[in-house]
């Protein structure tokens, strides 16, 4: 944020634009149907850390199951269709860690 000579919440603002927020509603096309198709079959299938005082917290999609969920429902996996299924995950869990 220095390098750019900003105040800090110019500098937030800008680096913002150049890498795009993720906060505002995920929305995906139609032509997406796989993604969002995958994602509904994945729902609760997450890689989870257990911490000392036995709170859970997902990690990330367990993409093995992913995999299984793909080819089960006849759907080949593929740079794109992980690409959607990352958004997802990230837009999940922001929303699992708000709370």
């Amino acid at each position: 944020m220095a390098e750019t000579g900003l105040p800090r919440d110019a500098a937030r603002l800008q680096a913002e634009a150049l890498l795009g927020s993720e906060a505002g509603p995920l929305r995906l096309p139609d032509s997406e149907r796989d993604v969002i198709d995958l994602a509904l079959a994945t729902v609760g299938k997450w890689r989870v850390a257990v911490g000392w005082t036995g709170q859970i917290r997902p990690l990330g999609f367990d993409l093995a199951q992913v995999d299984v969920a793909a080819r089960w429902l006849g759907i080949t996996p593929d740079p794109e269709l992980l690409d959607g299924m990352g958004m997802i995950e990230r837009a999940a869990l922001k929303v699992m860690n708000a709370k």
